[in-house]
């Protein structure tokens, strides 16, 4: 368990303090995301770079999900979360992995990663702070970089689609936060429901 639990405790630690250091970022980003709604191809290059730096910086990356759908539309503004929070979770990831030169890379290591992280990285995607924090303790454990991107596409498909959904419906902000409650309550279900049967399908496919 240590292959986890202290590298996770690190790392929440860690962005924590980014989080409360760099706090006034937020709205610095949110203000120059709003300042390019009116050019499509303005707002969607500064989207990605703001959702795709979120793993070093306490970049709001639920708002611009939300905006990505009001200005985009759903698909294309689903799409380009989905392929900004990749770059972001896979910077993360090979973060974590060169911080620990002198991990094993036995079978061990990476079998108690599968078993213990696999659903986290699912269930955590649309929840701040953890969701880092297991991006980063997936590198530090050297989990296979394909089966932590197929997990990372499992869970951050529904987060994206959801909030770019509610935010294609209208510019009423009271619908932010209905899609922030939606995105918990998909890792909700996949934590109730869909525990048990995801530990046994990746026990068996990756072992």
């Amino acid at each position: 368990m240590k292959q986890i639990t202290i590298p996770l405790l690190v790392s929440i630690a860690l962005v924590s303090v980014v989080f409360v250091f760099f706090e006034s970022l937020e709205l610095y980003f949110s203000d120059l995301l709003n300042a390019a709604e009116s050019n499509q191809t303005e707002y969607a290059l500064l989207s990605f770079l703001v959702l795709s730096s979120d793993i070093v910086l306490p970049v709001p990356s639920s708002i611009v999900m939300y905006g990505n759908g009001l200005v985009l539309g759903l698909i294309k503004g689903a799409l380009l979360s989905l392929f900004a929070v990749f770059i972001s979770s896979s910077i993360g990831y090979y973060l974590g992995k060169v911080s620990n030169y002198k991990a094993s890379s036995s079978e061990k290591a990476t079998a108690i990663m599968q078993k213990y992280g696999a659903l986290g990285i699912i269930i955590t995607r649309g929840i701040p702070i953890l969701s880092e924090s297991i991006v980063f303790t997936a590198g530090y454990n050297r989990l296979n970089f394909r089966f932590f991107t197929l997990l990372n596409l499992i869970g951050y498909l529904p987060v994206c689609f959801i909030y770019a959904y509610f935010g294609n419906l209208a510019q009423n902000t009271n619908l932010f936060l209905i899609s922030f409650a939606a995105s918990l309550v998909v890792s909700l279900i996949l934590w109730v429901f869909g525990r048990k049967l995801i530990a046994q399908f990746f026990n068996v496919h990756t072992s």
